[in-house]
């Protein structure tokens, strides 16, 4: 029986030999994960990706393993092999170490930055199966790839609630479908907002547009989750302009002022004036100010109120800090009482 054990154990490191490893080298999850994995070396990165081409499975199913433990800086040689392979295979599985390495780890860790902007670029390849398989692997981890891009844009000065990327998922969508209004009060809806501090290049542009996934194009899949709001000062160019409504939809970008009431409003018959309250956004001006749902705002600093449009464009003469006057009817209540209101900025800094 030792004797057997023996040659087993022979048998076995010559086997890891033969794929051009040592026992020293076997397989490991990606360095990030634990504290006890040395990364790899980059000539034995070359040497992986080349073995990649081997007629042997058991060569190739080894070499991927051992790849999973690249480096931020290795990730270009994979994206290297992904351009320059002859063999549609080593392509496919570079794409695949990719997806392992983005859908891993920490979303701003300097190992998912990198393949999360290998795989974009993959995704824009000539090669149809390099390109097919990068798009896939984005569409399948999308809501990875909206808080990664949300977390790039705040690095660019855009605004945005809520300001943690996670909090668009804690509450539950079942129950959405075509006939679900949005609430562009909640935290599960994504509210951008560009102002002065916005810095508009190419690159902000295409990060705007991986959001796309935010978007819902199809009748059946229920309500946008994503507005974008032009802050009065903002230095977006007319063509940019239409390039966010191009992205996002006409509906879904409008021009506000500086401050921000925290409501949404019910519509109404036009024969009836004042505005509805149908959702109030926490901590906002109106919350704090105890203004609620089915409130109806009567007056705005003494002035009767035809409509939301009226309120919004009578708010862009204030900034924050400022404190206003509503006249207001409650539900059950006999008597409009006023409350006073002191205006709050779209986001905090």
């Amino acid at each position: 029986m030792p004797r057997l054990i023996l040659n087993f154990c022979l048998s076995l490191f010559f086997s890891l030999s033969s794929c051009g490893m040592s026992l020293g080298d076997d397989l490991a999850p990606p360095a990030e994960a634990t504290d006890s994995v040395l990364s790899l070396t980059t000539q034995q990165v070359h040497d992986a990706i080349a073995q990649l081409r081997s007629p042997e499975f058991s060569v190739r199913q080894k070499s991927f393993q051992a790849l999973q433990a690249v480096t931020a800086e290795q990730i270009d040689l994979l994206t290297q092999a992904i351009q320059t392979s002859t063999q549609n295979e080593v392509a496919r599985r570079c794409v695949d170490l990719l997806e392992r390495s983005y859908a891993a780890g920490e979303r701003d860790s300097a190992v998912v930055r990198q393949a999360s902007e290998a795989l974009e670029s993959a995704a824009k390849s000539d090669r149809w199966f390099v390109a097919e398989a990068a798009r896939d692997s984005l569409e399948r981890h999308w809501k990875r790839r909206v808080e990664i891009t949300l977390l790039e844009l705040q690095k660019l000065g855009a605004g945005m609630s809520p300001k943690a990327p996670e909090k668009l998922w804690e509450n539950s969508r079942e129950d959405s479908g075509p006939f679900t209004r949005q609430d562009p009060t909640s935290d599960d809806h994504l509210k951008l907002f560009i102002d002065e501090h916005w810095k508009a290049d190419a690159k902000g542009f295409e990060l705007l547009r991986r959001l796309l996934p935010l978007v819902s194009h199809d009748f059946m899949t229920g309500p946008s989750r994503v507005s974008v709001v032009l802050i009065a000062g903002h230095t977006q160019l007319a063509e940019e302009e239409a390039e966010l409504k191009a992205i996002f939809g006409d509906t879904r970008v409008s021009s506000r002022g500086p401050v921000c009431l925290g409501i949404s409003h019910q519509p109404q018959d036009a024969s009836l004036s004042g505005v509805e309250v149908s959702n109030v956004q926490r901590d906002s001006s109106a919350d704090k100010a105890e203004i609620q749902a089915t409130d109806i705002l009567l007056k705005f600093n003494g002035k009767s109120l035809k409509d939301f449009d009226e309120l919004i464009e009578s708010l862009k003469a204030f900034r924050p800090g400022d404190e206003v006057t509503f006249l207001v009817r409650r539900y059950g209540g006999r008597t409009p009482f006023d409350v006073k209101v002191k205006l709050q900025g779209w986001y905090e800094r």
